[in-house]
């Protein structure tokens, strides 16, 4: 049993922020470039995980350099949809008290760029120790790799941590970790 939480950990979209309708807005336009229509539920089987995975098996006609150019693409297009995110205030005001006393840190698979400005947006920049993106480790949630990396950035065992996730692949990621979690589920349309 967990005495003193020295870290705390947070995701990103879907946790912290409801991103969910800028992704798919962004990732609609980006597969839009290449002749491809993407539909809300199928985007809502790829949420949590990692576009590298996902774009091949959505889009099997894509070749490698057009599922970079689709990930560019969507990169570009992620900025003009950040109205359409919504802070989760209650996550936010708790990450904030447990800054005085611990490390706080986001985990997210979220690319470094996207991260930047959704932390900007919601004027979040200051709230992190430190921040681990989906640019930082070679294999993403729901690999153990983020995590184990935030560990060891912060200097702290994962008995001395919790984080707070939404999704199986987020979740299997922090356990396999050995990180506890807390299971985030909130909507922008209910919070």
């Amino acid at each position: 049993m967990m005495a003193i939480v020295r870290g705390v950990f947070c995701d990103l979209d879907g946790t912290l922020v409801a991103t969910e309708k800028a992704n798919f807005a962004a990732y609609r336009a980006a597969l839009g470039e290449f002749g491809i229509e993407f539909t809300w539920p199928v985007f809502l089987t790829t949420w949590g995980e990692d576009s590298r995975d996902f774009l091949p098996r959505i889009a099997p006609e894509l070749s490698a350099g057009e599922v970079a150019g689709v990930r560019a693409a969507k990169a570009r297009h992620y900025p003009a949809f950040l109205g359409e995110t919504e802070l989760n205030r209650p996550l936010a005001r708790t990450l904030q008290t447990w800054s005085g006393t611990a490390r706080v840190a986001l985990v997210t698979t979220a690319k470094a760029g996207a991260v930047a400005a959704v932390l900007k947006h919601h004027d979040l920049t200051q709230l992190f120790s430190f921040v681990v993106t989906g640019d930082d480790t070679e294999r993403s949630k729901p690999a153990p790799d983020p995590y184990l990396l935030a560990l060891a950035t912060a200097g702290l065992r994962p008995e001395d941590c919790i984080t707070f996730e939404d999704s199986e692949s987020d979740i299997r990621s922090a356990e396999g970790a050995g990180v506890d979690v807390g299971r985030i589920e909130w909507s922008a349309d209910v919070a």
